[in-house]
């Protein structure tokens, strides 16, 4: 509001000391916010769309006892208070002058009423006031009298009005007021200032809460009443249904009830992670009868943030797993406070990025890496980097622990076969889960009759320095299944490779004979025997089978063919030979199909 002054300093001397004996009710001296310090009054803009950005916030109530606004401010008595003014000579002494005007404008306590300093050479007789609208396409003009004196003298004081109740509409007023003396003189000034009667807010039982924001403090409480004072009425009502705006780093919104009371809770979000403190505010708009609006400052506080240190403690500082089974980690997250550490509660942890957790009640966590280890590695557990997800009021921490992976041992039986001669083919390769050769290259080859149990080991062998082998066994029983198998090492696990099934039937000459011996030359040697063949444990006559007969001469390495025989349906088989030198004779059976080759006993003959 602006004030044009009419009178000479000593005027506006004993305006001021008129007005600091007139009693507070919500108002600054220019028409300002009911509950306001009147440096901080309410700023009116153009639109609702923006934020006034003074020095110091528009309507800001004072925390001082004097400036805090009542639930149900009362209006001051016009009457009441006489403080003496010193006019300091504002009149002329030979009584020939006209009241002369000094301050003129609301009264600071209740923009309902109006106030008018103003002195003369004699006492002043009556005061008056029209007050004109400032908008509408008809502004109606209001005449106000019966001001009464509430400071100074006659001669030179403070005149006030009734409350203007007869005000056709709140907003703003043009101000012409009049005056006269006792010896007859008058005066009139015109358009001499403006004021706004319009409705003010009061605020009650304002708070904002904690004073300090910590780990055990995260949230802002902000609570209080807030009420409309009609200067025109003196009312005073709740305003209910109002939509205030908090701002505590992020912008908040809440409704007051309908006794105007509101209670506002919210969590702010730190912005960044060293913040020293967070700016409260809350405020609202007032739409005013011009079009324009009013931002309206309720309460507003800074208050400090307190991070406190925490720490991690692991259950285990190491660990050590089989490769195939995820590594995972479990702990207590606390933190320091008041000289104890605490758990630490909804803290986000996290392994290596990709195993994440939030410490329960208890603050304790339990992680799990979702990948397979392929060696041994360390891994890190911390209070979450992502900002997020970490806590501002906690400081960073971490904890590490070791993991020993024992590798898997991977063998393939990659090609196989059983030949005729019953042995077995073996192919394959050897490594572990982390890509090298295990240390213990010693693989053994084990054999089943069912491919479930009873598995019972052969022999065994090394594999080369890369993992390769290729070799053939030897096995007695050419039916059943086989596999490899690795005894492992500290590092790595015992290994088993596929199993093959292969079924072929042996078969045996047994019985062999050639005689007689010794024998002479030229006579008959006589070779005899049976062929037999597997059947479940026991063997039986293979008859009708041909069986070769080979003789080595002695001293040679070379086997002759003499001739073969068809055993009989008992498998009996005999062949007659001349006798030409000492020698070995042996039985052969080839086999056909799914059976096994067989060789008879070796029998030595003296030729003489």
């Amino acid at each position: 509001m602006r004030t044009r002054s009419l009178a000479s300093v000593a005027v506006s001397a004993a305006l001021s000391a008129a007005l600091l004996a007139a009693p507070a009710l919500a108002y600054a001296a220019d028409g300002g916010t009911p509950g306001q310090d009147p440096a901080v009054a309410a700023t009116t803009t153009p639109t609702a769309g923006s934020t006034p950005t003074p020095d110091t916030p528009t309507g800001v109530p004072s925390d001082a006892a004097s400036d805090a606004p009542s639930d149900t401010p009362t209006p001051s008595d016009p009457s009441s208070g006489d403080p003496a003014p010193d006019p300091g000579g504002s009149a002329p002494a030979d009584g020939t002058g006209a009241p002369v005007f000094g301050s003129v404008g609301s009264d600071p306590s209740d923009a309902g009423f109006l106030t008018v300093a103003v002195s003369s050479d004699s006492a002043i007789t009556e005061v008056s006031a029209e007050l004109t609208e400032l908008h509408g396409a008809a502004p109606a003009t209001v005449t106000v009298t019966g001001f009464t004196l509430v400071s100074g003298t006659p001669q030179d004081g403070v005149w006030r009005s009734p409350r203007m109740s007869q005000l056709p509409s709140y907003g703003g007023y043009d101000v012409t007021v009049s005056a006269q003396d006792s010896d007859g003189d008058s005066t009139s000034a015109t358009g001499v200032t403006t004021v706004d009667v319009e409705p003010k807010p009061v605020f009650a039982d304002r708070s904002i809460s904690p004073a300090v924001l910590d780990v055990e403090h995260t949230h802002v409480k902000l609570s209080g009443r807030i009420s409309l004072f009609d200067p025109i009425t003196g009312d005073i009502s709740p305003l209910a249904g109002k939509e205030l705006s908090v701002i505590a780093q992020y912008a908040y919104s809440a409704v007051t009830a309908a006794d105007g009371s509101y209670a506002i809770d919210v969590a702010p979000r730190l912005n960044g992670e060293n913040a020293k403190s967070v700016a409260v505010s809350l405020s609202f708009w007032i739409a005013n009868p011009d079009g324009t609006n009013t931002y309206v400052l309720v309460d507003s506080k800074t208050l400090p943030v307190v991070v406190s240190p925490s720490r991690i403690r692991l259950d285990h500082s190491s660990v050590r797993i089989k490769y195939g089974v995820k590594a995972s980690s479990s702990g207590i997250v606390e933190y320091l406070y008041g000289g104890t550490w605490r758990p630490a509660k909804g803290v986000a942890v996290e392994m290596d990025y990709y195993a994440t957790a939030t410490s329960n009640a208890a603050g304790r966590f339990a992680l799990t890496y979702p990948y397979l280890l392929s060696g041994d590695t360390t891994f890190t557990v911390q209070t979450s980097l992502d900002s997020y997800l970490d806590d501002p009021y906690l400081t960073a921490s971490h904890a590490q622990f070791k993991v020993d992976v024992i590798n898997r041992t991977s063998i393939c039986f990659c090609t196989s076969w059983l030949d005729e001669y019953s042995d077995l083919h073996i192919q394959g390769s050897m490594n572990g889960s982390d890509a090298k050769v295990p240390p213990n290259r010693k693989l053994y080859l084990q054999q089943s009759a069912d491919g479930k149990s009873g598995w019972k080991s052969l022999g065994w062998f090394t594999v080369k320095s890369n993992g390769t082998f290729n070799l053939d066994a030897y096995v007695a029983v050419p039916k059943g299944y086989w596999r490899l198998y690795s005894t492992g090492s500290s590092d790595y696990q015992p290994g088993y490779s596929n199993s093959v099934h292969f079924n072929r039937t042996a078969t045996r000459i047994t019985g062999f004979n050639a005689g007689p011996e010794p024998v002479r030359k030229g006579r008959t040697v006589t070779t005899t025997g049976t062929v037999q063949k597997l059947s479940g444990t026991k063997w039986v006559a293979f008859g009708k089978q041909r069986v070769y007969i080979l003789f080595q001469a002695k001293g040679k390495k070379a086997w002759t063919q003499l001739g073969s025989v068809k055993a009989d349906s008992h498998g009996r088989f005999t062949a007659r030979f001349t006798a030409k030198q000492d020698g070995t004779w042996v039985g052969v059976y080839l086999a056909s199909g799914s059976y096994v080759d067989a060789e008879s006993y070796h029998d030595y003959v003296d030729v003489r």
